[in-house]
């Protein structure tokens, strides 16, 4: 029997192993479907979910995590800081997000001439509102008040919080170019997992949203890739068991979990003292929650409506097709007068020049990603070939001679790994939230005591790095209890 089964294919469930093994668990990690991160053709190394990377900085959630497992990237290995951290293209407006917070107003301020002063606003409180979240994530990463001290805290810190979400929200409420707002939700739409169109929600978390550049955004040219492999080692090394390519067929919740499994037609039963579930695993609805005491949570979990869902066309071009001072990251809008996630961005991550892991000599990978109201499971092959011959349209303005120095795509295969990936790739969800923090009011406990759920949508104001603490939260959860 083990301590503890976790089922997921995605980062958060591997961190959740991960951690729990690291602890001395005995730990099963079952992984239904491919988990990679890239894929490679024609000399081409492609991103799966090609979104920026954040937590890498100095005490930051991710660096402190591998600091704790005890993992370490050789230095040239390390994900290389952005400067400028990403660029927001508009019809009229090129912005450049960038790390020193002062040059970044001041290149807001060129391009929207008359809203210095709200500007200055925005990002002072953004700052403001880090500083302080950046303290609570690190000393309560389930972002929940636990302990007396962290009444204490959001106490001490409540009137100053309160001050700043009200000026963001009187900010917003009177910034009437629709151009600046469409670029302060492009930023959003990069970063966080919570949908937001031409209305911005001023909570806490929208705030920490739009302070990432000041925190730094990160590159690596194995992306999410980087991360799997480094928990996926050292969760098999420390002992834990990683069953990958297999069917969940039946769960049984008592006091002790009962899994019946299906790899490579043969049947077998896991036993376990504890459960973690990811809220991105595809049975997770079906299988874990028909048991009566979760049902609660399913209806929560339900109306966690996915809003919008990523479809990434993967291309190789030559270099001189790509503007010298073009971004790593770069968010395209192609009408700034329409709600930015109604098919109105584009979301570009490119290989650095010379990078020769991931293209040939003298080429770059590109990945362009738009955000679909409906799955690329559920749509038909002609209708993402549709929306493929959409993206190259939008891009022709930003990138004219595309077409002519094209080198590599292939329609098809990203049709397939849009489909086959998207229990890997960033959801865009709508929920209801506290309207002071920004939070979902769910978290990775349930009704059951031995059952756990992880997965980035419980924490997804906070973007890529809500993922990774979800996975911790839940591995604490256990490790507290004694498992």
């Amino acid at each position: 029997m083990y301590d503890t089964v976790v089922i997921g294919n995605d980062l958060s469930s591997l961190i959740a192993a991960a951690i729990i093994s690291h602890h001395g668990g005995k730990t099963v990690l079952l992984s239904e479907g491919d988990n990679q991160c890239v894929y490679t053709e024609s000399g081409y190394t492609f991103h799966i979910d090609p979104l920026p990377l954040t937590g890498f900085g100095p005490e930051q959630t991710c660096s402190r995590l591998l600091s704790f497992l005890g993992i370490q990237f050789p230095e040239s290995h390390d994900p290389r800081l952005l400067n400028p951290s990403f660029q927001i293209i508009l019809p009229n407006h090129r912005i450049d997000f960038f790390y020193d917070e002062e040059k970044l107003i001041m290149d807001m301020e060129r391009e929207f001439h008359g809203h210095a002063e709200d500007i200055r606003k925005i990002y002072r409180s953004a700052s403001i509102i880090k500083d302080f979240i950046n303290l609570w994530i690190k000393n309560n990463p389930n972002l929940y008040p636990c302990h007396y001290k962290d009444f204490l805290l959001l106490i001490k810190n409540m009137p100053v919080l309160m001050k700043e979400r009200l000026r963001l929200a009187k900010t917003f409420r009177t910034i009437k170019n629709s151009s600046l707002l469409s670029a302060l939700v492009a930023q959003i739409a990069l970063f966080s997992k919570v949908s937001q169109n031409s209305r911005i929600q001023p909570n806490i978390l929208t705030a920490y949203t739009l302070s990432l550049p000041f925190k730094g955004v990160y590159y690596h040219s194995r992306g999410k890739e980087l991360l799997m492999q480094s928990f996926r080692s050292m969760f098999i090394n420390s002992g834990g068991h990683l069953i990958n390519n297999c069917s969940v067929n039946n769960v049984s919740i008592n006091k002790e979990i009962n899994i019946n499994i299906d790899t490579y037609e043969k049947l077998s039963t896991i036993k376990g003292k504890y459960l973690i579930a990811s809220t991105k695993w595809e049975k997770c609805g079906s299988l874990l929650m028909n048991d009566h005491k979760l049902q609660r949570l399913k209806r929560k979990l339900k109306s966690l409506e996915v809003l919008s869902h990523p479809f990434s066309l993967h291309m190789g071009i030559h270099e001189k097709g790509i503007p010298q001072k073009m971004a790593t990251y770069l968010a395209i809008l192609c009408n700034d007068s329409y709600a930015v996630m109604d098919n109105n961005i584009v979301l570009l991550e490119s290989s650095a020049c010379g990078e020769i892991e991931r293209a040939p000599l003298g080429k770059r990978a590109l990945s362009a990603t738009v955000f679909l109201k409906e799955s690329p499971m559920t749509l038909s092959d002609e209708e993402l070939k549709n929306i493929s011959t959409s993206i190259f349209r939008s891009l022709h303005d930003f990138l004219p001679f595309l077409t002519e120095n094209l080198d590599y795509t292939n329609v098809d295969k990203s049709i397939e790994l849009s489909r086959k990936y998207q229990g890997l790739v960033s959801l865009k969800y709508s929920m209801h939230t506290a309207s002071f923090l920004g939070l979902m009011n769910s978290s990775h406990s349930t009704p059951r005591r031995n059952v756990f759920i992880t997965g980035g949508m419980l924490l997804a104001g906070l973007g890529f790095e809500g993922e990774i603490l979800s996975g911790v939260n839940a591995a604490n959860a256990i490790i507290e209890q004694g498992g």
